[in-house]
């Protein structure tokens, strides 16, 4: 309903004279360690400008791995369902006021990566565990093109539903990126666990672009649980890529989390390649491995993700 919708926009705004929409259709097949499906997931993702001032966005998850929990999960907020976000946004000069379900502020560029790009065995257990699209608004000041402060008030992924229960999350947001040198995010969120109660999160990542090289550093000082979604300790990760051309890139990846209850280590290392054979086409191969105390052992996987550009 609200890919149609947002279609019914783009073509009225092609009418008055806007810049119209682009539909990207990004399609990820899988096989991850004995699952023959892996992350494999179609997501659709409509963006465009109604006006000068006003643009819109909206990504749609219409099939994984589990296709039934999509759905099943209509309007939840603390599970991933088929709308992964849906906003509207306004920008006056160096302010943006945007309203919908969107990512809450994180302060690691693993959050800032689309989720069909992300490897499951490097991801965090925050990354894994967090419900992170919740409904809300956000108010940004970008004072130049590079740096970015935002506030945004939001329901809490403690609720089964947005705003039940009356529980919020409150988050502040600050970004600096400059592609030619480096990139820093920090964020703190104040989520809402019950009510009169809330759990703060500090989260961290630095960036350096090193010509080939891409050296990213994250941290978060929660580790995610699916039961409750925050547990006292951090997580901490290492993620280095280097292009060779083009066409192939090398990833390496190291992590380190400490679960304070119990003092439980989890550690993580691995290596992936990717692929570009075309423009839109990637296909990678990934071996990882896992050591200390939670779930030790091998992991690799195998898949190609392609995104499709659509201009309307």
């Amino acid at each position: 309903m609200l890919l149609c919708s947002s279609l019914a926009i783009a073509q009225e705004a092609d009418e008055l004279g806007g810049s119209g929409a682009e539909l990207s259709v990004i399609a990820r097949a899988e096989y991850l360690h004995g699952d023959p499906l892996g992350n494999t997931s179609l997501y659709t993702l409509l963006e465009g400008n109604i006006s000068d001032n006003l643009s819109y966005s909206v990504c749609n998850h219409w099939l994984s791995s589990a296709p039934g929990d999509l759905y099943a999960a209509t309007f939840h907020s603390d599970e991933a369902n088929w709308l992964d976000w849906a906003t509207l946004t306004y920008s006056l000069e160096s302010f943006e006021f945007s309203v919908g379900k969107d990512c809450m502020p994180w302060g690691t560029y693993e959050m800032d990566e689309n989720d069909w790009d992300v490897h499951y065995p490097f991801a965090s257990s925050i990354w894994n565990n967090l419900s992170n699209y919740q409904w809300g608004a956000m108010a940004s000041w970008i004072p130049r093109e590079e740096i970015t402060f935002g506030f945004r008030f939001s329901s809490s992924p403690y609720s089964v539903k947005p705003f039940e229960d009356a529980l919020f999350t409150y988050s502040v947001l600050g970004k600096y990126d400059n592609p030619d040198a480096f990139g820093l995010m920090l964020a703190y969120n104040l989520v809402g666990t019950a009510p009169g109660s809330y759990e703060g999160v500090f989260s961290a990542g630095a960036k350096a672009y090193l010509g080939k090289a891409t050296v990213t550093a994250d941290f978060n000082n929660r580790v995610g649980d699916y039961n409750a979604i925050f547990l006292k300790g951090f997580t901490s990760a290492l993620h280095v890529a280097y292009a060779f051309s083009d066409a192939f890139e090398l990833v390496g990846h190291a992590a380190y989390e400490r679960i304070q209850a119990g003092n439980l280590e989890d550690m993580t290392g691995g290596l992936a390649l990717h692929y570009y054979p075309i423009e839109g086409l990637r296909v990678h191969a990934l071996g990882a491995w896992r050591y200390g105390d939670i779930a030790p052992g091998p992991t690799f996987s195998i898949g190609v993700t392609y995104n499709l550009n659509l201009s309307l």
